[in-house]
């Protein structure tokens, strides 16, 4: 009677487990945002009418039109092998923002795949840490100086 027992708490288990991970994948599939090159947009375009998608490429330079009063944004999208898409994006660009480049657009492409209406701007930027220069180090000491030890006859070195 006990491994009778014992065995259905392992299946009734295992089919609980199997239920939360197949609940988890579907509810999962309708959060993804695919990732795709501006040649692979616009070659998907006509299937990708109504999905939110991220395009990556490069800001071409000279293509870049900020309207600062309307908070506007218009550039072209690159990926450097003659594919370009129009981005459209309303609000703030990100500091970094350049022309030359790397983006991440989310948004909406056209039917035509010629445009994306951009709701999340993102930029790509450098790994590479840097250490201050000389310069700047004998600043940085000074205000951490003023900032920390206010008062104290301390230093940092």
């Amino acid at each position: 009677m006990a491994n009778k027992s014992k065995t259905r708490w392992i299946v009734g288990g295992v089919v609980i487990a199997g239920a939360i991970v197949g609940m988890s994948f579907l509810s999962l599939g309708d959060n993804l945002i695919y990732f795709y090159t501006p040649s692979e947009a616009q070659a998907k375009a006509a299937e990708l009418q109504g999905q939110t998608i991220k395009v990556g490429g490069m800001v071409l330079p000279g293509s870049v039109k900020w309207q600062p009063e309307g908070l506007s944004l218009d550039f072209t999208m690159t990926d450097l092998k003659g594919h370009n898409i129009g981005v459209h994006h309303n609000g703030t660009p990100p500091d970094m923002f350049k022309e030359g480049q790397g983006v991440v657009v989310e948004g909406r492409i056209s039917d035509d795949g010629q445009s994306i209406a951009s709701r999340n701007l993102m930029v790509k930027h450098s790994e590479e840490y840097k250490k201050p220069g000389a310069e700047h180090s004998s600043m940085d000491k000074e205000l951490l100086e003023k900032s920390l030890f206010k008062g104290q006859q301390t230093s940092v070195k």
